[in-house]
């Protein structure tokens, strides 16, 4: 019989710490690996925006599987990407237009200029022998996470700019690191 009531405290208490893990957990509270990134995005268009890094998490997000080569044709990838379209983006400063031009800029003053057509998945893409190759149209994307782990540094941590396709290379001028800016511009 006290064996018994020990095993039912003992039930009762492992019980209770997985709720409470569990409660832990589906809060926000857990150890994510993206805890820690201390990050802001600035977009500017018909307003001014900025949102922190767990923000964009919260939005709606894509996948694909895509890489990039250098310009002595270094290939890199093709990598499982997951990140948040740059129109969705664009959006909450007012959209873009087709007589715009979306500058996405980075913390080392690197940055890159992308058409309406360009913002809509329009390039060239290549296989992983660089023969050019048709696609069904990119999703421009911040990515945040490739090979289902958070970005390194070296590859552009906390958020690169990302073509995502169906295992297509695109040139990597477009692969802009360390993205802390976004400008809708008209040049009308």
């Amino acid at each position: 019989m006290k064996y018994r009531i020990y095993a039912h405290r003992f039930t009762l208490l492992a019980f209770a710490a997985v709720v409470l893990a569990a409660s832990f957990f589906a809060t926000g509270c857990g150890n994510s690996a993206y805890d820690d990134i201390d990050w802001q995005l600035t977009i500017i268009g018909d307003e001014e925006i900025v949102l922190e890094f767990r923000e964009l998490l919260d939005m709606d997000s894509c996948s694909g599987t895509s890489g990039f080569f250098t310009t002595v044709g270094v290939i890199n990838g093709p990598f499982e990407i997951k990140g948040i379209p740059l129109l969705d983006i664009c959006d909450l400063a007012g959209g873009v237009g087709p007589t715009e031009f979306v500058r996405v800029s980075a913390v080392d003053k690197y940055s890159m200029v992308l058409s309406y057509n360009q913002l809509n998945g329009q390039f060239i893409t290549y296989d992983t022998g660089l023969h050019e190759v048709e696609n069904d149209g990119l999703i421009v994307a911040l990515i945040y996470e490739l090979d289902d782990k958070p970005l390194t540094e070296d590859m552009g941590s906390p958020l690169r700019l990302a073509l995502i396709g169906d295992n297509v290379l695109t040139e990597g001028m477009y692969w802009v690191k360390w993205i802390n800016k976004i400008e809708i511009l008209n040049f009308d």
